[in-house]
Protein backbone atom coordinates (compact mmCIF):
# COMPACT_ATOMS: atom_id res chain seq x y z
CA UNK A 1 0.00 0.00 0.00
CA UNK A 2 2.76 2.48 0.96
CA UNK A 3 4.49 1.63 -2.24
CA UNK A 4 1.68 2.55 -4.22
CA UNK A 5 0.81 5.71 -2.60
CA UNK A 6 4.44 6.72 -3.28
CA UNK A 7 4.10 5.89 -7.09
CA UNK A 8 0.97 7.93 -7.37
CA UNK A 9 2.60 10.80 -6.01
CA UNK A 10 5.52 10.60 -7.42
CA UNK A 11 3.45 10.41 -10.59
CA UNK A 12 0.86 13.56 -9.83
CA UNK A 13 4.29 15.48 -8.95
CA UNK A 14 5.62 15.03 -12.65
CA UNK A 15 2.67 16.07 -14.11
CA UNK A 16 2.01 19.44 -12.15
CA UNK A 17 5.83 19.73 -13.27
CA UNK A 18 4.99 19.24 -16.80
CA UNK A 19 1.95 21.00 -17.16
CA UNK A 20 3.86 23.94 -15.11
CA UNK A 21 6.85 24.29 -17.69
CA UNK A 22 4.90 22.96 -20.87
CA UNK A 23 1.17 23.95 -21.02
CA UNK A 24 -0.47 26.88 -20.92
CA UNK A 25 -3.97 28.01 -19.25
CA UNK A 26 -6.57 26.03 -21.78
CA UNK A 27 -4.34 23.74 -23.30
CA UNK A 28 -5.20 20.13 -24.06
CA UNK A 29 -3.30 17.50 -22.36
CA UNK A 30 -2.01 15.09 -24.34
CA UNK A 31 -4.46 11.63 -23.72
CA UNK A 32 -4.11 9.00 -21.24
CA UNK A 33 -1.80 6.51 -22.93
CA UNK A 34 0.46 9.38 -23.89
CA UNK A 35 0.76 10.72 -20.80
CA UNK A 36 1.54 7.09 -19.18
CA UNK A 37 4.52 6.74 -21.63
CA UNK A 38 5.35 10.08 -20.69
CA UNK A 39 5.51 9.36 -16.92
CA UNK A 40 6.13 5.74 -17.32
CA UNK A 41 3.53 5.01 -15.19
CA UNK A 42 0.33 3.00 -16.22
CA UNK A 43 -3.10 4.61 -17.96
CA UNK A 44 -5.00 3.61 -14.56
CA UNK A 45 -2.33 5.20 -12.76
CA UNK A 46 -2.61 8.53 -15.50
CA UNK A 47 -6.64 8.50 -15.01
CA UNK A 48 -6.45 8.16 -10.78
CA UNK A 49 -3.82 10.95 -10.89
CA UNK A 50 -5.98 13.36 -13.14
CA UNK A 51 -9.29 12.46 -11.54
CA UNK A 52 -7.21 14.17 -8.51
CA UNK A 53 -5.80 17.33 -10.68
CA UNK A 54 -9.47 17.67 -12.06
CA UNK A 55 -11.20 17.66 -8.44
CA UNK A 56 -8.61 20.45 -7.12
CA UNK A 57 -9.05 22.51 -10.46
CA UNK A 58 -5.52 22.15 -11.94
CA UNK A 59 -6.93 20.55 -15.03
CA UNK A 60 -11.18 20.31 -16.63
CA UNK A 61 -11.95 17.16 -17.98
CA UNK A 62 -14.73 17.01 -20.58
CA UNK A 63 -16.18 13.51 -21.85
CA UNK A 64 -15.35 12.93 -25.20
CA UNK A 65 -13.43 15.74 -25.79
CA UNK A 66 -9.93 16.01 -23.55
CA UNK A 67 -8.34 17.21 -20.67
CA UNK A 68 -7.48 20.85 -20.60
CA UNK A 69 -5.62 23.24 -18.26
CA UNK A 70 -8.08 25.29 -16.51
CA UNK A 71 -7.47 28.97 -16.51
CA UNK A 72 -5.38 30.08 -13.39
CA UNK A 73 -7.80 32.10 -10.46
CA UNK A 74 -6.22 35.56 -9.31
CA UNK A 75 -6.07 33.51 -6.27
CA UNK A 76 -3.99 30.30 -6.25
CA UNK A 77 -5.78 27.19 -4.95
CA UNK A 78 -4.09 24.66 -2.98
CA UNK A 79 -6.01 21.64 -1.81
CA UNK A 80 -4.79 20.18 1.37
CA UNK A 81 -6.42 16.86 0.57
CA UNK A 82 -3.13 15.17 0.16
CA UNK A 83 0.60 15.22 1.15
CA UNK A 84 2.05 16.72 -2.06
CA UNK A 85 4.28 19.93 -2.40
CA UNK A 86 2.87 22.97 -1.65
CA UNK A 87 5.74 24.00 -4.65
CA UNK A 88 4.60 21.55 -6.76
CA UNK A 89 0.39 22.75 -6.08
CA UNK A 90 1.58 26.83 -6.98
CA UNK A 91 3.38 25.89 -9.77
CA UNK A 92 0.50 23.58 -11.24
CA UNK A 93 -1.73 26.34 -11.24
CA UNK A 94 0.20 28.97 -13.46
CA UNK A 95 2.46 30.83 -10.57
CA UNK A 96 6.03 30.85 -9.25
CA UNK A 97 6.97 29.66 -5.81
CA UNK A 98 9.27 31.04 -3.79
CA UNK A 99 11.29 30.36 -0.26
CA UNK A 100 12.04 33.44 0.95
CA UNK A 101 12.99 32.47 4.25
CA UNK A 102 14.13 29.62 5.79
CA UNK A 103 15.62 28.25 9.13
CA UNK A 104 15.84 24.84 10.68
CA UNK A 105 17.48 24.84 14.58
CA UNK A 106 17.36 22.81 17.59
CA UNK A 107 15.16 23.91 19.65
CA UNK A 108 12.90 23.23 22.97
CA UNK A 109 9.46 20.99 22.17
CA UNK A 110 6.69 23.56 23.14
CA UNK A 111 4.07 22.34 24.81
CA UNK A 112 1.45 21.76 22.20
CA UNK A 113 3.71 19.73 20.32
CA UNK A 114 5.06 17.12 23.10
CA UNK A 115 2.18 14.73 23.63
CA UNK A 116 1.51 14.44 19.71
CA UNK A 117 5.16 13.43 19.25
CA UNK A 118 5.35 11.15 21.83
CA UNK A 119 7.71 13.73 24.20
CA UNK A 120 8.03 15.90 26.80
CA UNK A 121 7.60 19.69 27.16
CA UNK A 122 11.38 20.95 26.65
CA UNK A 123 12.82 17.42 24.72
CA UNK A 124 15.15 19.04 21.88
CA UNK A 125 13.37 18.97 18.75
CA UNK A 126 13.97 20.27 15.35
CA UNK A 127 12.36 23.46 14.49
CA UNK A 128 11.85 24.09 10.89
CA UNK A 129 10.66 27.81 10.00
CA UNK A 130 9.48 28.37 6.57
CA UNK A 131 8.12 31.58 4.36
CA UNK A 132 6.69 30.79 0.96
CA UNK A 133 5.67 33.44 -1.34
CA UNK A 134 3.77 33.48 -4.63
CA UNK A 135 4.83 35.45 -7.68
CA UNK A 136 7.13 37.59 -5.27
CA UNK A 137 3.91 37.83 -2.18
CA UNK A 138 4.28 36.89 1.15
CA UNK A 139 1.71 34.02 0.88
CA UNK A 140 2.24 31.36 3.65
CA UNK A 141 4.31 30.96 6.67
CA UNK A 142 5.14 27.79 7.91
CA UNK A 143 6.79 26.33 11.25
CA UNK A 144 7.00 22.86 12.14
CA UNK A 145 8.81 20.84 14.91
CA UNK A 146 10.16 17.16 14.54
CA UNK A 147 11.83 14.92 16.64
CA UNK A 148 15.38 14.19 16.51
CA UNK A 149 14.51 10.40 15.73
CA UNK A 150 11.58 8.89 13.80
CA UNK A 151 10.87 5.25 13.46
CA UNK A 152 14.25 4.36 14.12
CA UNK A 153 16.30 7.26 11.96
CA UNK A 154 17.79 9.99 12.94
CA UNK A 155 16.39 13.12 11.11
CA UNK A 156 18.31 15.85 9.65
CA UNK A 157 16.05 18.61 8.23
CA UNK A 158 18.65 21.37 6.96
CA UNK A 159 17.91 20.43 3.71
CA UNK A 160 14.68 21.98 4.06
CA UNK A 161 16.39 25.37 3.89
CA UNK A 162 15.89 24.63 -0.01
CA UNK A 163 12.40 24.80 -1.93
CA UNK A 164 13.71 22.21 -3.66
CA UNK A 165 13.13 19.49 -0.95
CA UNK A 166 9.24 19.77 0.34
CA UNK A 167 9.21 18.18 4.08
CA UNK A 168 6.84 15.38 2.66
CA UNK A 169 9.80 14.45 0.32
CA UNK A 170 11.98 14.80 3.02
CA UNK A 171 10.18 12.54 5.78
CA UNK A 172 9.39 9.96 2.82
CA UNK A 173 13.41 10.21 2.23
CA UNK A 174 14.89 9.73 5.87
CA UNK A 175 12.74 7.55 6.84
CA UNK A 176 11.64 4.99 4.11
CA UNK A 177 7.62 5.61 4.45
CA UNK A 178 5.40 8.08 2.87
CA UNK A 179 3.36 10.23 5.13
CA UNK A 180 0.42 8.63 5.24
CA UNK A 181 -2.38 11.22 6.44
CA UNK A 182 -2.34 14.84 7.43
CA UNK A 183 -5.20 15.82 9.88
CA UNK A 184 -5.54 19.73 10.00
CA UNK A 185 -7.36 21.97 11.97
CA UNK A 186 -8.46 25.66 11.04
CA UNK A 187 -9.28 28.84 12.56
CA UNK A 188 -9.76 32.52 11.55
CA UNK A 189 -7.56 34.43 13.13
CA UNK A 190 -6.17 38.47 12.58
CA UNK A 191 -2.31 39.37 11.95
CA UNK A 192 -0.96 40.24 15.37
CA UNK A 193 2.54 41.12 15.60
CA UNK A 194 4.36 38.37 14.71
CA UNK A 195 2.27 37.42 11.49
CA UNK A 196 2.16 41.08 10.15
CA UNK A 197 6.16 41.03 10.27
CA UNK A 198 6.35 38.08 8.31
CA UNK A 199 3.32 38.09 6.14
CA UNK A 200 3.49 41.79 5.30
CA UNK A 201 0.31 42.44 6.11
CA UNK A 202 -1.23 45.03 8.20
CA UNK A 203 -2.58 44.67 11.72
CA UNK A 204 -5.58 43.07 12.11
CA UNK A 205 -5.67 41.35 8.54
CA UNK A 206 -7.88 38.36 8.21
CA UNK A 207 -5.51 34.74 8.08
CA UNK A 208 -6.23 31.39 8.50
CA UNK A 209 -4.28 29.85 10.98
CA UNK A 210 -3.91 25.30 10.97
CA UNK A 211 -2.56 23.33 13.08
CA UNK A 212 -1.51 20.33 11.36
CA UNK A 213 -0.04 16.66 12.35
CA UNK A 214 1.87 14.11 9.72
CA UNK A 215 1.37 10.85 10.54
CA UNK A 216 3.30 7.48 8.77
CA UNK A 217 2.85 4.12 9.50
CA UNK A 218 1.04 2.59 12.96
CA UNK A 219 0.40 6.13 13.47
CA UNK A 220 3.08 7.85 14.51
CA UNK A 221 3.70 11.23 14.29
CA UNK A 222 6.38 12.43 12.28
CA UNK A 223 5.77 16.04 12.31
CA UNK A 224 3.70 19.04 14.22
CA UNK A 225 3.38 22.48 12.38
CA UNK A 226 1.34 25.67 12.43
CA UNK A 227 0.75 27.18 8.88
CA UNK A 228 -0.57 30.80 8.66
CA UNK A 229 -2.30 31.84 5.42
CA UNK A 230 -3.07 35.17 3.35
CA UNK A 231 -6.25 33.96 1.77
CA UNK A 232 -6.05 37.11 -0.39
CA UNK A 233 -3.14 35.68 -2.13
CA UNK A 234 -4.10 31.35 -1.72
CA UNK A 235 -7.22 29.66 -1.61
CA UNK A 236 -7.54 26.87 0.44
CA UNK A 237 -9.81 23.83 -0.76
CA UNK A 238 -10.07 20.29 1.41
CA UNK A 239 -10.77 17.41 -1.20
CA UNK A 240 -11.73 13.65 0.18
CA UNK A 241 -12.11 10.48 -1.38
CA UNK A 242 -14.00 7.62 -0.97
Amino acid sequence: MARRETALQTAQSRLMELIGSEFRPGDKLPNERELADLLEVSRATVREVLGQLAAEGVVKRTWGIGTFVHEPASRVPVSLGDVTALRDRITASGHRPALTDANVARATCPADCAEVLGLAPGDPVWRVDRLFAVDEVPAVWICDHLPMRVAGHDLDPSGLVSIDLDMFEFLASATGMPVRRAEIEFAAVLADEVATARLGVAPGHPLISATQIGYGAQDVAYFHGHITVRTDVLTLRISRGG
